[in-house]
């Protein structure tokens, strides 16, 4: 046992170089990390939990109270990975840090033989008992996963119960059943892919050239209120679809003025097209809340584009006559698919179809939503959005006043049939990590998940913890394969 008196490891020098070098590469790296199972914020780099508790759990071996007994154990483990140490203790501690250093780096954190030396030097240190680590603001759960590594004992909690659920499946439920559950998951994935596809591929249909949807590009519009104009203005960021730089895609429009009534107000027609220079591209239409209108150049307010949006809370949804034809509120402009056995992403403007597939949804979904869930709760979250912190969220301020309002109808419809079959799933361990994917898919899937043109791909919602506005949006095809879709199943 570690007396007292003895300095840990850390307390007298530490390979923060090396260790902030790996921890900073771990943010890009995505296959098999645990912060792909479930967004947490704050997240800490595993890389950085290792090495500091290892280096807590050692003893320093230049101090004069470090057991003889560890040095020897020490000196007998190191040269595993790495070449024979020094006779004095100095070249021990080096050695040690050397190895605190090594074994932060991501592709060496399953190595048999790190993993080997790691928990001996922690059993040397502490031969009587195993070491508890205890965290009870766990989170993402990366210090108690670290320790569980190390060998140690460990305790974790957490007051949110999405960190509890993480806590619960990454440290217990996956250690215990390993590669069984993985296999098990995949095959009830599957399943639940298969069904998923069954129920959602009406709303979703593909082209009559057999080419896939992967992605609907949408806008919110609001209207112009300068005198004589009333057009409607979609609210573009940018109308770059794709800005590669071996490949530029994006929109252009023509304002079409109505020849016979005189009451009618003009209209904007979009067309894709490929720019030979970025020139070419219009200007968006919305910048710090202030839109112009492409018709009139009138400029609306701040203010006003807040009311209007309000007025169709949030503006995401289309607004339909009874006949299903659009008359006002989110606008399509450009649909994204695939077409068989060919590469690249294809772009189309949207027909009087795809708005019916979108009409059909919200038919739908008003028929689900009148059914209660057994626990009392509707299908489509309507808890109310905090309207106190505009400066983390922005929802309110647009007239998203529940959790329900961040989502357009169709995604709402997928979203409720996707939870509807993971609740089928009788054990309890593959539905947590299934409900993992399905949260995943509402992150990957809201009307504030952002088109990325340079990637030609949707991203996330949350890509800071805070919620801000966003003009035009990309609608995932969750049955699709494309990025955001259900093919984490």
């Amino acid at each position: 046992m570690i007396p007292k008196e003895c300095k840990r490891l850390a307390e007298v020098d530490f390979p923060i170089a090396v260790v902030s070098k790996h921890s900073a590469r771990e943010k890009s790296i995505r296959h098999g990390h645990p912060s792909t199972l479930h967004l947490w914020w704050a997240r800490r780099p595993l890389a950085a939990c290792r090495a500091v508790l290892l280096g807590l759990l050692l003893p320093d071996p230049c101090d004069s109270h470090c057991p003889k007994d560890f040095k020897i154990k020490a000196r007998e483990l190191l040269p595993k990975v790495q070449g024979k140490v020094g006779p004095n203790d100095k070249d021990l501690q080096q050695g040690l840090l050397k190895f605190i250093g090594d074994f932060s780096n991501w592709d060496l954190s399953t190595d048999r033989t790190y993993l080997e030396v790691s928990r001996g030097l922690v059993k040397a240190a502490h031969p009587e008992e195993t070491p508890l680590v205890v965290d009870p603001f766990a989170g993402g759960g990366s210090i108690p996963l670290e320790a569980l590594r190390l060998g140690c004992e460990t305790f974790a909690s957490d007051l949110n119960p999405v960190a509890c659920l993480i806590l619960k499946v990454m440290l217990e439920d996956i250690p215990r059943y390993g590669p069984e559950l993985a296999d098990e998951l995949r095959r009830v994935g599957k399943e639940i892919k298969k069904a998923a596809e069954k129920e959602l591929a009406e709303f979703y249909p593909d082209e009559p050239d057999g080419s896939k949807p992967i992605a609907y590009l949408w806008a919110r519009t609001v209207r112009c209120e300068s005198p004589n104009c009333g057009a409607e203005i979609p609210l573009v960021r940018s109308f770059w679809l794709c800005k590669k730089p071996n490949r530029k895609i994006a929109l252009r429009y023509k304002v079409v003025h109505p020849k016979n009534s005189k009451d009618a107000s003009p209209s904007i027609k979009f067309e894709i097209f490929k720019p030979t220079n970025d020139q070419e591209v219009p200007l968006g239409t919305v910048k710090r809340a202030k839109a112009t209108c492409i018709c009139c150049g009138g400029v609306l307010s701040p203010e006003r584009v807040r009311a209007q949006l309000t007025a169709q809370r949030g503006g995401a949804d289309v607004i339909f006559d009874e006949e299903g034809n659009r008359i006002g509120g989110a606008r399509l402009s450009a649909i994204v698919t695939l077409k068989p056995n060919e590469q690249g992403r294809y772009y189309r403007l949207p027909t009087q179809s795809d708005y019916m597939a979108v009409w059909k949804a919200m038919m739908v979904l008003g028929r689900v939503t009148v059914v209660k869930l057994p626990n009392g709760l509707n299908p489509v979250p309507d808890e109310p959005v905090d309207e106190f912190h505009h400066d983390v969220n922005r929802m309110p301020m647009y007239g998203m006043k529940c959790w329900g309002d961040l989502f357009a109808a169709r995604q709402k419809l997928s979203l409720v049939t996707l939870a509807k079959l993971t609740n089928m799933i009788t054990s309890g361990v593959v539905k947590s990590l299934v409900a993992f994917a399905v949260s995943k898919q509402s992150d990957f899937n809201s009307s504030l998940s952002r088109w990325a043109n340079h990637m030609e791909k949707s991203v996330a919602t949350f890509g800071r913890q805070a919620i801000p506005i966003l003009w035009d949006w990309g609608e995932v095809v969750p049955i699709s394969g494309a990025t955001g879709g259900v093919r984490w199943l």
